[in-house]
């Protein structure tokens, strides 16, 4: 009697660890399965987004009449139009690592980004051309000044051309002054000639960069890069390659 109550105890004993070692396992387990599912679903809607951009291209070459017709079904995700980038958009928050953080990546009309919000284009302000560079609280431009193979009269102090930070109450506030590159405190090294380029133009961009290049009057040539990460209340100025 005694020997058959030791062996059900037992039993009961193996039956406990072994469920929870099951529950364990699915606790574990959840997060990377949900990662994977997330990534099946950006790599559906990567493959609709294929499939979208190539039917507006045979409908535009086909003429006025053309039409095409598409099933879209989409378990996780949001999709949506945005009148104002007039851009078909797929968003779904996940920790699944297919892109880095602040990263987008191009092909041909379609662009996957990951935290990659910033937008940077070309524009002119008070008859200033300028790359202006915009998140959800900053909006930069950076005067547009030759190019590599043509450059011309260059002066850090004038390159920011606006400065326009949005506070928490919704109001914008303007930089009032001027952001000076300066070597040794030597004021004939913020002044030269060079030019200025855009990393990436366009929308969904990660970071903005805007780089200036200098050849001072006083004897060297460096770079300014001014950079407007995604989300950030700030712009960030570099100054390197000194040569």
């Amino acid at each position: 009697m005694s020997k058959g109550v030791s062996e059900i105890a037992t039993m009961a004993i193996y039956v406990g660890v072994t469920v929870t070692a099951i529950s364990g396992a699915i606790t574990v387990g959840a997060p990377a399965l949900e990662n994977m599912q997330d990534a099946n679903s950006i790599r559906k809607a990567q493959n609709f987004m294929q499939t979208v951009d190539s039917n507006v291209q045979e409908v535009v070459s086909e003429g006025e009449g053309s039409t095409r017709t598409m099933d879209v079904s989409f378990d996780r995700g949001d999709l949506y139009f945005n009148n104002d980038t007039e851009s078909l958009i797929y968003e779904l928050r996940t920790d699944a690592s297919v892109i880095s953080p602040q990263t987008s990546k191009r092909d041909g009309n379609i662009i996957l980004s990951s935290s990659a919000n910033v937008k940077v284009n070309k524009t002119t302000i008070d008859g200033t051309p300028c790359y202006l560079m915009k998140n959800d609280h900053i909006k930069a431009c950076i005067k547009n000044v030759g190019s590599s193979g043509s450059p011309q009269n260059i002066n850090t102090s004038k390159l920011v051309v606006l400065y326009e930070f949005k506070s928490s109450e919704g109001s914008n506030k303007n930089l009032d002054g001027n952001i000076t590159v300066k070597l040794n405190a030597e004021p004939s090294s913020s002044y030269g000639t060079g030019y200025t380029e855009a990393e990436q133009l366009g929308e969904y961009i990660g970071t903005g960069r805007i780089k200036a290049t200098v050849s001072s009057d006083y004897g060297f040539k460096y770079d300014v890069l001014y950079q407007l990460p995604t989300g950030a209340d700030f712009l960030k100025i570099d100054v390197q390659n000194f040569r």
